[in-house]
């Protein structure tokens, strides 16, 4: 009797068991509903300063959960507006890589609100050796040589945006080939002044900086020859002979002196040269 109240019990949890894996297989196994969301992606490679046409866009299903911020789910919110960073095929396109609306295309486009757009003439030594291309950042130094032969390098502007180098405007973009004689740099009003006065007063030059580095420091002394241990060399003066001696005149009786000797009643004169 014992024996048969075990076997019971037994069978009971094997039955129990059985059901419990079947349920947990059923529910790892049947299809779980998802809450799609329809995002705007790109269809096609878009290049900086294209402006984006419905033809370049597509829509994928994508979970809610997983939206990335500045992601759009409606294509005519992103219809004419114009690529900042390069977006690549099938990519979703994020607001963060597009131009403010309506702020054209090209190299418009990549001009920030409030900010201005400045070129620079450059060449093979103050271009950095064409190392410098659209979307790195550099400082500015400017040099002025002096009336007296001396000069003098500042640094008037720190962690500036590239924009263009020549007419690329894509830093994914190949490399122009020809070397280009202007770089085109993201500035603030104040900044474009000083850019073009010293264009005018002397000589620009372009150094390249880390793309992670974005401190500003303090303007420091402008640098001039002395700093360099060349002391500017003192210019001889011109030995002058002495001057010769003034002309002696010849003393005439009207120079000399008259002394009047009185004898008693008698007087006599002398004159005293």
């Amino acid at each position: 009797m014992q024996q048969h109240r075990v076997l019971i019990a037994f069978g009971i949890a094997w039955v129990s068991a059985l059901l419990l894996s079947y349920w947990v297989y059923k529910r790892t196994t049947a299809p779980q509903s998802r809450d799609l969301i329809s995002v705007v992606a790109a269809t096609r490679d878009l290049a900086v300063g294209k402006k984006i046409q419905a033809e370049d866009l597509k829509l994928l299903a994508l979970d809610r959960k997983d939206l990335p911020k500045g992601a759009f789910l409606k294509a005519a919110d992103v219809i004419d507006r114009a690529v900042a960073t390069p977006v690549s095929a099938g990519e979703l396109v994020l607001n963060a890589k597009l131009a403010a609306k309506g702020g054209g295309d090209s190299l418009t486009a990549l001009i920030e609100p409030g900010m201005r757009a400045v070129s620079v003439q450059v060449n093979e030594i103050s271009g950095v050796s064409g190392f410098i291309q659209p979307g790195t950042r550099v400082d500015v130094l400017f040099t002025r040589v002096f009336s007296n032969g001396d000069a003098a390098t500042t640094t008037i502007l720190q962690n500036v945006k590239v924009i263009a180098y020549g007419r690329q405007i894509d830093p994914s973009a190949k490399p122009d080939t020809a070397r280009p004689t202007v770089a085109t740099l993201l500035v603030t009003q104040d900044q474009a002044q000083k850019l073009v006065l010293a264009g005018q007063r002397g000589k620009i030059q372009l150094v390249l900086r880390n793309a992670l580095d974005d401190q500003v420091d303090d303007i420091a002394d402008p640098i001039a020859s002395r700093d360099l241990g060349i002391e500017e060399p003192a210019k001889p003066q011109p030995i002058r002979p002495p001057a010769p001696p003034a002309p002696t005149k010849a003393r005439t009786d009207e120079d000399a002196h008259v002394i009047r000797i009185f004898r008693g009643e008698k007087m006599t004169e002398e004159k005293l040269r």
